[in-house]
């Protein structure tokens, strides 16, 4: 893999929605690496790259057949290439899961999936367009990297990292346009979480798109005498165990936040960390439900229907700091 450089610099209007900003990285990497090849299905208009300019054949167009495209990716792979499959985040894991497993986790090849708007990121779709399971359904599969970046400097760092590894990886990407939480250089490594800023009563773990909404949250609790630390769990698998270790014995309270559903996401690999791991403490999982919508409606409002806004997570954190063990 030829030595490149990636930083805000080489990428205009980076302060956008998470698709296009990525579609705009793609192609600047693809120009400087031969090896990379964009593999998509029917879905390079939704991150508006349709084409690379100066590199037309490294531009893989399947067709709407995610199947086909993870088969695509896997055979580039097998090839000593470098290719990044992206969808939109249900199609991306759920549609070709048992290509995922087989063609790429089972044999361990460098590919990297990208999908786009997960959670509730494409609200007004309906149910079939929400990736609202995908933490689980990657996380399931043996060898997979998966990678959810709080904004789209993050973003940069995780496709950078996820180039250079040599083995499967995912990056979930948001919808809606990201807080920037990075504003300076800083170190980023596969599995090793951030922390933002200390706590003293309780530490949000939050992942993707809830790392802004931490911060704004723990600022609201502040101001009610409530000092929460925030942590960025950018790497989803493998979990940085040793930070959730310090959060459970400095403070011993934790609250996840994640744009998923509970059931299967990141808080219940923190839950199952903690309880194997016999460290006892506090515990609060703030996620989506274990039901589907049946209604369609903005990105913003359901954000607000599920209570994942800083003035609900607060609100919700005040009251479970509140009860009595």
């Amino acid at each position: 893999m030829k030595n490149f450089e990636i930083n805000r610099e080489n990428v205009k209007n980076w302060n956008i929605k998470e698709r296009p900003f990525f579609g705009q990285l793609v192609e600047y990497i693809a120009e400087q690496n031969e090896n990379v090849y964009f593999v998509v299905a029917d879905s390079g208009q939704a991150c508006r790259c349709c084409g690379f300019k100066s590199a037309k054949k490294r531009f893989v167009e399947c067709g709407i057949s995610e199947q086909n495209m993870i088969g695509v990716a896997a055979g580039l792979a097998r090839n000593k290439k470098k290719p990044i499959a992206f969808a939109f985040a249900p199609f991306a894991t759920e549609r070709c899961f048992e290509q995922i497993k087989v063609d790429i986790a089972y044999s361990g090849l460098p590919v990297i999936i990208v999908g786009g708007d997960s959670g509730v990121g494409m609200g007004t779709q309906g149910v079939t367009h929400f990736g609202w399971e995908d933490i689980g359904v990657m996380t399931s599969l043996p060898g997979i990297t998966v990678l959810s970046p709080a904004d789209n400097s993050e973003m940069i760092k995780c496709l950078k990292a996820a180039l250079k590894a040599n083995s499967p990886v995912y990056i979930r990407l948001g919808g809606g346009i990201p807080e920037v939480i990075y504003e300076e250089e800083y170190d980023f490594q596969i599995g090793k979480a951030i922390e933002l800023n200390e706590g003293k009563h309780l530490y949000f773990i939050a992942t993707g798109t809830m790392v802004p909404a931490a911060r704004k949250a723990a600022g609201i609790l502040q101001k009610k005498g409530i000092e929460a630390g925030v942590v960025d769990m950018h790497t989803i698998k493998p979990l940085d165990t040793e930070i959730i270790r310090h959060c459970a014995e400095k403070t011993g309270a934790i609250v996840t936040l994640e744009e998923h559903s509970i059931q299967n996401g990141m808080g219940s690999m923190i839950a199952n960390y903690l309880m194997d791991a016999e460290i006892g403490c506090r515990f609060l999982k703030i996620g989506l439900p274990d039901e589907y919508p049946h209604t369609v409606s903005t990105y913003k409002t359901f954000l607000e229907i599920y209570g994942l806004t800083p003035q609900a997570i607060a609100d919700r954190t005040k009251d479970f700091l509140s009860k009595k063990i």
